[in-house]
Order: C-alpha cells, then sequence, then structure tokens
C-alpha cells in the first residue's frame, strides 16, 4: 500500500516530469519560430537587394547614353526576379506590376526616339523629347521602388525586433528549461537514488539541445550581419555616387566610393563639409527651404533637380533621390545622385534643333504657297496673250498655207505646234496649282463608281486599243470624288498610252491595310527603268520624246499631288519585260 509520501512523491515527480515537457515542447517551438524569423529576414534583405539592383539598373539605363541602343533590356530581368521574391505580399505585387507597366512604355518611349534618330526623322525625335514622357515614366519608377524599398525595411526593423524578443525569450526559456531540470534532478537524488544514472543522461542530452540552439542562435546573428554587410556594400560599391547626411547638422557622415571618385574631394574633406558646401551660393536659399520642409516632414521622400561643384570648381546639373534613414542614433538622410549634365545640355540642343526645324517648315509653307500662287497666277494670265498668238498664226496658216514656199509652210506649221504645246504646259500648269492641301471638299467617296465613269471617258480609246480592263472590288473612301477621278483617269491613260506590242491588259484592285486603303493600277506596257522610279513624279520630267508620246510630263506629278494630299503615298514597281504597276494608299477616315 503506498504512503502518502510515496503519493506525494509521484505526484511531485509528475508534476516536474509535465513542466519539463511543456518547456522543452516550448523551447522547440521557440527554436522553430527563430528558424522561421531567419528565413523571412534573409528574404526581405534579398528584396531590399534586388530593387536596389532595379533602381541602379534604372538610373545608370538614363544617366549612360550607350544603353539606349538596346531598349528594353535594363530592368525586366530585376523585375521578374522582385516578383517572385513578393509572391506573399499582395501590396508589394501590384507595385511591381505597376513597374513592369511603366518600364515597358519607357522601354519603348527611348527605343522609338533612337529609332527615329538614327532614321534621322529629327523632327520625331523632337516631338518625343518635348513631350517628356519617358522622364515621367522615370519618375513615376523610382517613386514605385522607393515605395516598395520603404516597405521591406519597414517589414526588416520589425522582423529584427521579433528575432531579438524571440532570442531573448528562448534565453528565458532555457534557463527555465535548466531550473527545471536541476529541480528534478534534485528531487530525484533525494527521494530516488536509483535513478541518478537516468537524470544524468537526459540532463546531457538537454545539455547537448542546449548548445544547439545557441550555436543556432550564433549563427542567425551572423547571417544578420552578413545581411547588414550586403547591404553596405551595395552602399559603397554603387556606380552613383551615394551619401548619408545629419539632417540636423547637415553634415556628411558617409559618402561611397563614387562620389569621391566624381565629386574629388576626400573622404576626411566630406566628413568636414556639410550639404550647403557642394551647392552655388545662389542656389543655397532655395536648399535652405527645402532643409527646413524635411525638417517638417521627416518621412518625405524627396526627388528634385540641383546643381552641385566639384572640387575642381565644375558644376554639374544632378538629379538626387533621398529618402529617411535611421543612421546611428541620428535622424538622416540617404542621397543617391545621378548627373544629368550631359542629358539637359541634349534636352537644350533639342530644343534649338526643334525650333529651327519648325521655323524652317514656316518658311517652307510660306514659300510653297507663294510658288503655288505664282504658278496659278502665271499660268493664268499667260493664256491670253497665247490665245491671241495661236489664233493669229492659225488664221496666217489657213489664209497663207501653200502660197509661199515650202519653208515658208513649214516655219508656220513649227509656230502653230510650239503654241499649241505651250497652251498645253499651260493647262496642265494651271491644273496642277490648283491641287490644294487642305480638306476642304471631302466627303465618302465611292471609288467603284468614280472608276465606272472613268472607263466611261475612255471608252473609245478602250475599244480602239483593244484593251482588257479588269476591275477588282474597290472600296467607299474619304476624300475629294473630282481629284480621285483624276488621278485614277491619270493613272489608266498612262496605261492605255505606255502600251507594248502585246493588246494592253490592265488591272486595278485596292486592299484594306492597318489604317489605310492600298490601290493598285497594273499594266503589261513597256515598263519603266528603275533608275527613273523617282523622276516620273516630278513634274514636267518626260521619259520619252515628244513625237513618240505625248504629254507635258506633269500628269504623274498631279497623281501625286492628290495622293499626299489625301495622307497617302504613291510609288511604282516595274520592269521593262512585264509592265508597271502604279501603287498608291488614302488614309482611312478614323
Amino acid at each position: 500500500m503506498r504512503t502518502a509520501r510515496d503519493k506525494r512523491l509521484i505526484n511531485g515527480m509528475i508534476i516536474a516530469t509535465a513542466g519539463v515537457l511543456a518547456i522543452v515542447v516550448l523551447s522547440i517551438w521557440q527554436y522553430q519560430r527563430i528558424q522561421d524569423t531567419r528565413g523571412t529576414i534573409g528574404h526581405t534583405n534579398q528584396v531590399l537587394f534586388q530593387t536596389e539592383e532595379v533602381l541602379n539598373e534604372v538610373l545608370q539605363y538614363h544617366s549612360l547614353p550607350d544603353t539606349a541602343g538596346n531598349p528594353g533590356k535594363f530592368a525586366f530581368s530585376g523585375i521578374s526576379v522582385l516578383k517572385t521574391l513578393t509572391a506573399d505580399n499582395p501590396d508589394q505585387q501590384l507595385r511591381i506590376d505597376s513597374l513592369a507597366l511603366l518600364a515597358e512604355k519607357d522601354s519603348a518611349v527611348q527605343g522609338n526616339a533612337m529609332r527615329q534618330w538614327r532614321s534621322g526623322k529629327m523632327a520625331a525625335v523632337s516631338g518625343l523629347m518635348a513631350a517628356g514622357a519617358s522622364r515621367d515614366y522615370f519618375n513615376q519608377i523610382k517613386g514605385i521602388i522607393a515605395r516598395m524599398q520603404a516597405e521591406e525595411r519597414r517589414l526588416l526593423d520589425l522582423r529584427r525586433q521579433a528575432s531579438q524578443r524571440k532570442a531573448l525569450e528562448l534565453q528565458w526559456v532555457l534557463w527555465s528549461l535548466i531550473a527545471a531540470v536541476a529541480v528534478l534532478a534534485l528531487v530525484i537524488f533525494r527521494w530516488v537514488r536509483h535513478d541518478l544514472d537516468r537524470e544524468k543522461i537526459a540532463r546531457e542530452r538537454l545539455g547537448r539541445f542546449n548548445q544547439e540552439l545557441e550555436r543556432e542562435v550564433q549563427l542567425q546573428t551572423a547571417n544578420l550581419q552578413a545581411s547588414e554587410d550586403k547591404y553596405k556594400t551595395l552602399f559603397y560599391k554603387s556606380p552613383l555616387p551615394k551619401w548619408i547626411y545629419d539632417e540636423m547638422t547637415l553634415r556628411f557622415l558617409e559618402v561611397n566610393e563614387a562620389a569621391i571618385r566624381i565629386y574629388g574631394y576626400s573622404q576626411q574633406q566630406f566628413q568636414q563639409m556639410t550639404i550647403m558646401d557642394i551647392r552655388p551660393e545662389e542656389d543655397q536659399p532655395r536648399l535652405a527651404e527645402d532643409v527646413e520642409e524635411v525638417r517638417c516632414h521627416p518621412d518625405i521622400y524627396r526627388e528634385s533637380q540641383w546643381r552641385h561643384i566639384k572640387q575642381n570648381g565644375q558644376v554639374i546639373d544632378v538629379e538626387i533621390i533621398a529618402h529617411p534613414i535611421n543612421f546611428g542614433g541620428r535622424r538622416a538622410r540617404m542621397v543617391v545622385v545621378n548627373d544629368i549634365t550631359q542629358r539637359n545640355r541634349y534636352d537644350r540642343e533639342l530644343r534649338q534643333l526643334n525650333d529651327d526645324l519648325a521655323r524652317r517648315a514656316d518658311e517652307l509653307a510660306a514659300s510653297n504657297a507663294e510658288l503655288e500662287r505664282f504658278a496659278y497666277i502665271a499660268s493664268h494670265d499667260l493664256q491670253e496673250p497665247l490665245r491671241m498668238v495661236s489664233s493669229f498664226l492659225q488664221l496666217l496658216q489657213k489664209r497663207y498655207g501653200g502660197q509661199m514656199d515650202a519653208k515658208a509652210d513649214q516655219y508656220i506649221h513649227y509656230a502653230v505646234d510650239g503654241a499649241e504645246r505651250m497652251k498645253a504646259l499651260i493647262m496642265d500648269l494651271l491644273e496642277y496649282s490648283r491641287v490644294g492641301t487642305g480638306k476642304e471638299g471631302f466627303g465618302w467617296v465611292d471609288t467603284a463608281g468614280v472608276m465606272s465613269e472613268v472607263g466611261e471617258i475612255f471608252r473609245e480609246k478602250i475599244v480602239a486599243a483593244r484593251a482588257r480592263i479588269k476591275i477588282g472590288a474597290l472600296p467607299t473612301v474619304w476624300g475629294d470624288k473630282v481629284q480621285l477621278a483624276q488621278l485614277l483617269q491619270n493613272l489608266l491613260s498612262n496605261a492605255l498610252k505606255y502600251h507594248s506590242d502585246q493588246s494592253p491588259l490592265i488591272r486595278i484592285r485596292a486592299e484594306g491595310e492597318n489604317g489605310h486603303w492600298l490601290f493598285a493600277v497594273q499594266d503589261n506596257g513597256i515598263g519603266i527603268d528603275p533608275l527613273f522610279f523617282e523622276k516620273i513624279f516630278i513634274i514636267f520630267q518626260r521619259l520619252h520624246n515628244r513625237n513618240d508620246y505625248s504629254g507635258t510630263g506633269i500628269g504623274l506629278a498631279v497623281c501625286k499631288k492628290i495622293v499626299e494630299r489625301h495622307g497617302g503615298k504613291i510609288w511604282v514597281e516595274s520592269d521593262q519585260r512585264s509592265g508597271s504597276t502604279f501603287f498608291f494608299t488614302i488614309n482611312k477616315k478614323s
């Protein structure tokens, strides 16, 4: 029969054992929490490292001109890694989606500007630079990255505090465990001597467990130190100048190697200076206002442009990004500097070039208008005296033809022919000058109906030449009906005129493309040498003798002017074996 003492002993052992088990379970649970915290801290540092990498790539992309040669590559890989690392943070995922979209738009604008520049389209480049889209996307990208970094630093501070708190709790748990083991050992030593060996083994096991926990805490501490060292490396080895200054005294606390190399001051010189010392005197009042605003709003994120003075006296234009940090228990700000002197010079040169191009365009427009007025007035006013000359020459030929010698008749014939050709030239010149540049008189035009009317005009010529005309489906377009009819009439007339020994075969078709209609007038005539593809669209430029083919050489120039008035372009593809195909485009109405 058990005595009360035995019962108390058993109950005491049960209670002590239960307490020890509870502490062991608590220790294991606390150890797992430390492991989890270690992983989250490492992950947070990895995210911070990756955001810094993306920011450096973006800054280098906009500060180093060479990267514009390969737009689009600078941040997409880094953004993809960031998205994977922050998969557990919905807010960061939204920021990264915005970041990727802005990076894609920024790359598109930069790439488009570079392609236009390489193509020599300086007006397009000027428009893109004046729009400032790239700078806007660049500023938004930096803002998003700064907000992501602020969020990750906040999480890092919370997790470090949690890690320290858990480590302290673990120490208390360990001491409690040791105390419980000691009490249990004393009770067992006093009451159950035969269990001493078993208690010794248990104590050794717990000691090993305690050593493992201590080693794990030391390892975690070392990892935290390594993360901090990695962050310092990002600061000191960054290719862009960086520094940390005290918000109250404005003194430099730390500067990186790039700042020392680019500005020319030594580390010691920097630490004896304030941020006022690198500003031109005329900029210091503005800086004082900025400092006061920062002191009133310590958590504000700043992004602005300034002028800095190097050690050799050179003044450079810079763009800075500043955000608050805690440095050795003091309120401070970390600043990242990007030299934009060259970029600003390029901007000024592009603005000047844009102004010059605009002025030149105005001069050309005025000159073209003046030439059109001159051509119209000249051709109009020349008709009356030419009509008189032509009429009297014809009367002279009719009345005295055959009454003089053959030489006189030949001279009269030449004079009449010259007057008629001059009349044709003046009429064509008048017709060319009447093709305006505005959109007056535009409406919906059924080109199939227009082509049918043109075919009726040339019915006799078509029959006489035994020509075959094949017309495909033609669209309804927005344009000037009279001028479109003139365009098709001139092209059909050329196809009938310049035919080969074969019976003329003319195909007319159209098809819709992105933003415009593409028309084609194809013949099987004598063709055109590729050397003259551009010449044929110039006014009064002829490829054949007047005795072989009639005309003044103005028809295709009129076609070109009509097509350009409709916002399109015209060109020819031809060889001297299979004929020619004239293509032209008419813009679709948006």
